[in-house]
């Protein structure tokens, strides 16, 4: 088994920038300097019609909604442009990821500048990749506006929203709160990843649900031990090869045999569930010794990875969605050059790879 302590890609990783430590901590995800890094929670939205969707197969086409455009139009960007409720197939996206992380475009607390249309524009699109969404902390509506474009939509969809706890109080009270009134509004089933809050789990207890409550957290594959996976119920990795400084064509490959000498092992012994919580490849910024950021460089990561993973039933969440200009802003072009989709909803110049 590979020594995390002694794996270059941690060592790479502890190198990194601070402001790349902090932008994963917003998403409610890292445990780093001594910060607490996040509760996230595993909801499954039930539509309308009553089902779920947590089909364990990772190719699922069928996941179209056709919404209701009967009513007038009340539903605008951030920019006042109208937004129907009717999915465009589009030819380019074909659902084969098993999930990916998402942040709706200015959706950086307090500068909540997106609205429910923005997000129902999103989740025409990712709709059309994945049956399964990771999300950003519950400021600026994202989760509550999530779930109500599903819902309007009328798409079966998991999502996994996320609380970012830190020594603030007013930052953790504020998501908290959040959280349990979209809980409150919509019928779902929960799982909660659990770390140090025990009034998360006190506030869960008491509203009766019949479920068993799983407790998980997430952190860098290479934190991962046995310490680690004793204390969760499931075993949710970070694995990100680029800061590995690995060439692309190795990345898919090392990706696995990492997940399985390291945190996939430490599961496998423990007999729980394992799942990358992020795997990606960015298309502009830094190189990191031999891994380049580019378009091509994506292609070649989502040709060697995606349908292998599937194969292999590998459970993740593709890091992500849409590239992210408020981190560009505040942070580095690297922090937001992470997404299949540019910031309008275009696809990159890219391909889905046939997984069939």
């Amino acid at each position: 088994m590979v020594d995390p302590n002694a794996s270059e890609w941690l060592k790479s990783q502890q190198k990194s920038s601070r402001r790349h430590r902090i932008i994963v901590l917003t998403i409610g995800i890292l445990i780093l300097l001594g910060i607490i890094g996040g509760v996230v929670y595993f909801l499954k939205f039930k539509s309308p019609s009553g089902t779920s969707s947590d089909n364990s197969s990772n190719e699922n086409n069928g996941n179209i909604g056709t919404g209701n455009n009967s009513s007038p139009n009340k539903y605008f960007t951030w920019d006042k442009k109208p937004v129907n409720l009717t999915i465009v197939p589009n030819p380019k996206l074909k659902n084969i990821l098993y999930g990916i992380n998402y942040g709706p475009v200015n959706a950086s607390y307090p500068w909540c500048t997106n609205t429910l249309g923005d997000v129902i524009e999103d989740i025409k699109i990712v709709s059309q990749v994945t049956n399964r969404i990771r999300l950003y902390g519950m400021d600026c509506h994202a989760v509550e506006w999530t779930l109500e474009a599903i819902n309007l939509l009328k798409l079966n969809m998991t999502i996994v929203p996320t609380i970012w706890v830190d020594n603030n109080d007013t930052t953790y009270q504020r998501q908290f709160d959040d959280f349990f009134d979209v809980v409150n509004k919509y019928e779902l089933d929960v799982k909660v990843l659990y770390q140090r809050i025990a009034d998360v789990r006190k506030k869960i207890n008491s509203m009766g649900f019949k479920k068993t409550i799983p407790v998980f957290t997430s952190d860098l594959g290479s934190n991962v031990d046995k310490a680690f996976t004793d204390a969760v119920d499931e075993v949710w990795a970070n694995i990100h090869p680029y800061f590995g400084g690995l060439d692309v064509k190795y990345a898919a490959a090392w990706s696995f045999n990492f997940t399985d000498q390291n945190n996939g092992y430490y599961a496998k012994q423990a007999n729980k569930e394992s799942v990358m919580s992020e795997i990606g490849w960015p298309t502009a910024g830094d190189p990191h010794g031999q891994a380049v950021a580019s378009i091509n460089n994506l292609q070649i990561f989502l040709d060697t990875f995606v349908c292998a993973a599937n194969t292999k039933k590998v459970k993740y969440y593709y890091f992500e969605a849409l590239d992210a200009p408020w981190k560009v802003a505040r942070w580095t072009l690297l922090e937001g050059s992470w997404g299949l989709f540019n910031p309008d909803g275009t696809l990159k110049d890219i391909t889905f790879p046939n997984c069939n």
